[in-house]
């Protein structure tokens, strides 16, 4: 990680269990909300929980595809599996929740418990169940979006 890009925003770090209600919207505790600031993202992560990412993290993101030839398949291909997953600007309201958008709420199967884990540079959104699945299993869970997601990579820097 770049090392000014840390100075820029504190670690997410640690494990919470929350629920998920009806409206879609998960109580963050107040450490990690500060940590995320206003306007955040979230995106379907690579092996299908949800990420939220702070700003400056996505920013860089952002600005390191955007260096890549666009004419790569491996860029296109990647920008359609994280960006095209993705949703912005999103903020907590006066009681310290986010709305998470259902489009990602289906693809993560958030229904009703969920683990916020702090992973550094990201918030990991997990549906409890699904990440007990993980714990099982990392080495094969989401295997088949972790793939895509790699080999897009690996085709996009490659240049």
């Amino acid at each position: 990680m770049d090392q000014a890009l840390f100075v820029r925003f504190k670690p997410l770090l640690g494990t919470d269990e929350a629920t998920i209600d009806e409206k879609g919207r998960i109580l963050v505790g107040k450490k990690k909300r500060d940590r995320l600031g206003d306007g955040f993202v979230i995106a379907l992560g690579d092996v299908g929980c949800l990420v939220a990412y702070p700003l400056p993290v996505w920013e860089q993101m952002v600005s390191s595809v955007l260096q890549m030839d666009r004419l790569n398949q491996g860029t296109q291909q990647y920008t359609r599996l994280v960006f095209g997953l993705a949703d912005d600007d999103l903020r907590f309201d006066a009681q310290g929740r986010v709305v998470v958008p259902q489009k990602l709420r289906d693809l993560a199967g958030l229904k009703d418990k969920v683990l916020l884990i702090g992973a550094l540079d990201r918030l990991e959104i997990w549906a409890k169940s699904e990440y007990e699945k993980f714990q099982e299993n990392p080495d094969t869970y989401g295997e088949a979006r972790r793939k895509a997601v790699a080999d897009a990579y690996d085709q996009m820097t490659r240049g």
